[in-house]
């Protein structure tokens, strides 16, 4: 019987209460995730008192310019956070959120080779993904004897990306900025001083790196 159903009584009668163990849901939600999908927990429901262990991302959620990180009772984190794996005892249906970390980039400046001075030091750095980047000028006063100072590369061998003091950029990783140096060169030739002649030798290795050595040439 149901509460305020009727019956016709013929007989002293006893009404038994009748009892359904309760039972509770656990979902996911991927709490604005960009691609991939939530997991399903085969397990739901689940009596009272269950322990349910918390799926990691089964799903391969993603979230653009994010990293997963774990999930949590309430979707802007303020509730009770669960690490794949972890376990708790069910009392109440449960959406466990996801929770994503926003990604950031650093940016360092390296002198490659330098001799003296100081690199660059960025204070925005770290930065979110997707952020405008303005490349420092040589402000520490960076030397390498013998050359000059010619720019920023993402290799230090120059053969990635060049950047010149105030250009920009788009940062999706961690990037490493090189000093780049070209060699200061001096010219050598041969001058006649007195009354025409033959011709002056030439220096055919002209012009030479800083430091080098000259052969005088014959006459």
């Amino acid at each position: 019987y149901a509460p305020a159903a009727t019956f016709t009584i013929s007989a002293d009668t006893v009404l038994y209460a009748q009892w359904t163990v309760d039972t509770f849901t656990v979902t996911y939600d991927g709490n604005t995730s960009t691609g991939g999908s939530v997991p399903v927990d085969g397990s739901s429901p689940y009596v009272t008192g269950s322990t349910v262990t918390v799926a990691g991302n089964t799903g391969n959620l993603v979230k653009t310019g994010n990293t997963f990180n774990n999930w949590n009772t309430a979707a802007n984190g303020s509730g009770t956070s669960y690490a794949p794996a972890a376990t708790f005892t069910i009392s109440a249906d449960t959406v466990l959120y996801a929770q994503w970390t926003v990604d950031t980039f650093t940016v360092t400046y390296d002198g490659n080779t330098s001799t003296g001075g100081s690199v660059p030091v960025d204070g925005s750095s770290p930065y979110v993904t997707g952020s405008t980047v303005t490349v420092a000028g040589n402000t520490g006063s960076l030397v390498k004897t013998g050359n000059t100072f010619a720019g920023w590369n993402t290799a230090a061998d120059g053969s990635g990306t060049a950047y010149a003091p105030a250009a920009t950029f788009t940062i999706s990783a961690d990037t490493v900025l090189y000093a780049q140096w070209t060699p200061v060169t001096f010219t050598a030739s041969s001058t006649r001083i007195s009354t025409p002649g033959p011709s002056v030798p030439l220096y055919r290795s002209s012009p030479y790196a800083t430091g080098s050595t000259v052969t005088v040439a014959g006459n």
